[in-house]
């Protein structure tokens, strides 16, 4: 990975001191948080990290902002951090991250900071209790070097804040995502899911379901109803372009039957799920289910 010059200094020193104080207690996870992406964002852009959204603002300062990181501590730190958040815009950077950023700081979302990558149940666990996980690697060089599928730490880092965004953004689709994930945890306890994920490749794809897919509940519907076709037609020895047998379909169907079961939707409801199933879904039918699948994800909470 190319560094600007004064870039491995402040990576090493500076993440390795802020995050030394919030293993202390002495920073909360928002804090520390939002410290991280500053430094990093100062580590790779320098002076062109940030940019003033208006012309009455200060010029973002490198030396400064370094400086009042080190200076301030408790609700003096926290705000400091959200104005900072609010008042510029980041290089590289989609504006979900500062959004994300200030509703954590705010106490408004329920964002959890870990230097461990969690397993996609723990992550499918989290999810269901209205959380959602923030990795954030703090040791030099392992930052550096890729993660998953990212370039480095940073970037992953800025994921898991992307997906936050996703996930707490819009109360309707929070809503439907944590009663989604219920049923697919409850299913999973049931046993509804075994045999499939004893095939890799659909376990993969459920793993990128539960743990990296935050969306419409009806999306998310198509996507599992995907991949158990897929699953399926492996089992039968098909390429991916060819169709189910009638056992197959019958299949697919009954899997899906099951959450519908989970969910306990009325009839028209069951109606719409039903064309889900059959790869017959229209636009009413899928505004059908999400109502429905919203009315009653209290059942799982």
């Amino acid at each position: 990975m190319n560094l600007p010059s004064l870039a491995p200094g402040l990576l090493r020193d500076r993440i390795g001191g802020w995050t030394a104080r919030w293993r202390q207690g002495a920073l909360a996870d928002a804090q520390c948080a939002a410290g991280y992406f500053l430094i990093w964002q100062i580590a790779l852009h320098g002076s062109r990290f940030a940019s003033r959204r208006s012309r009455f603002d200060a010029r973002p300062g490198l030396e400064d902002w370094l400086a009042q990181l080190e200076g301030l501590a408790g609700e003096n730190l926290s705000a400091a951090l959200d104005d900072r958040l609010l008042r510029y815009q980041f290089r590289c950077v989609t504006p979900a991250v500062p959004v994300a950023l200030r509703a954590w700081l705010q106490g408004r979302w329920a964002l959890r900071l870990t230097e461990r990558i969690p397993a996609p149940r723990d992550v499918l666990a989290m999810q269901v209790g209205g959380e959602r996980p923030v990795t954030m690697l703090a040791e030099y060089p392992r930052m550096l070097g890729p993660v998953l599928s990212k370039a480095n730490g940073f970037d992953f880092f800025l994921h898991d804040l992307e997906h936050a965004y996703k996930f707490f953004g819009d109360p309707l689709m929070h809503a439907g995502q944590r009663g989604f994930f219920a049923a697919i945890s409850a299913a999973l306890d049931r046993g509804c899911f075994a045999d499939c994920l004893a095939d890799a490749e659909f376990s993969a794809r459920f793993d990128y379901l539960v743990s990296d897919m935050n969306t419409h509940i009806v999306h998310s519907l198509q996507y599992l109803r995907a991949i158990l076709i897929e699953r399926q037609l492996r089992q039968e020895g098909k390429r991916m372009d060819e169709h189910l047998s009638g056992t197959g379909r019958a299949s697919v169907s009954e899997r899906l039957a099951a959450l519908a079961e989970l969910w306990h939707l009325p009839p028209a409801a069951r109606s719409a799920w039903i064309a889900l199933a059959d790869g017959g879904l229209t636009a009413a039918d899928a505004a059908e289910v999400e109502q429905a699948m919203l009315a009653g994800a209290g059942n799982f909470l």
